[in-house]
C-alpha cells in the first residue's frame, strides 16, 4: 500500500512541476539585442564655387557610417566626391569616390549616397572632398549629413 501511495505522490509531483514549468514557460525574456539605429553625426553645407578639401572633426562611431546629402548646381559637372574616415588610434582608413561622369551616375537628393561598412567601432576623423579642376568648375552645392549606426 505504501508504494501505491509514493507512486501516486511522486507522479503527482512531476505533473505539478510539468504544469508550473508550462504555466511558466510564456513568462520570461530571453535577452534581446538592443534596436540599432542610425545617429546624426553632423550636417553642413558645401560650396561647389571652389573644390574643397574639408575635416569635419573627430566623432565616435558605431561600425557603420552613411553619408546624406542634397546637390544642386550644374548637371554633371566633372568633380570626384569622396568621404574618408580615418581611425585615430589604429590610423586605418575607410573611404568611397563617386563621380557623376563614371558609372550609374549621382543622384541629386540620396539618403544612403555613401555607406562605409563594417567598420571598427572607434574614433574617427571624418574628411570630406569636392574635387575639380577650378577651371572646370563650379561643382555642387551640397547640404552634407553624416549619420553612424548606433
Amino acid at each position: 500500500m505504501r508504494s501505491i501511495t509514493r507512486f501516486f505522490v511522486v507522479s503527482a509531483s512531476v505533473v505539478a512541476l510539468a504544469t508550473l514549468v508550462g504555466a511558466t514557460g510564456g513568462c520570461g525574456r530571453a535577452a534581446e539585442k538592443p534596436t540599432m539605429h542610425w545617429e546624426r553625426v553632423l550636417s553642413t553645407r558645401i560650396s561647389g564655387a571652389q573644390p574643397v578639401k574639408l575635416n569635419l572633426g573627430t566623432f565616435r562611431l558605431g561600425d557603420q557610417v552613411r553619408l546624406a546629402w542634397v546637390l544642386s548646381g550644374p548637371e554633371k559637372p566633372p568633380v570626384t566626391l569622396t568621404c574618408r574616415v580615418t581611425n585615430v588610434d589604429t590610423g586605418t582608413g575607410y573611404g568611397k569616390a563617386v563621380s557623376p561622369r563614371s558609372g550609374p551616375g549621382v543622384t541629386l537628393h540620396d539618403d544612403q549616397a555613401m555607406t562605409l561598412a563594417p567598420i571598427p567601432p572607434g574614433t574617427y576623423r571624418i574628411h570630406f572632398s569636392q574635387r575639380f579642376r577650378p577651371a572646370r568648375g563650379p561643382g555642387y552645392d551640397i547640404e552634407l549629413t553624416i549619420s553612424t549606426m548606433r
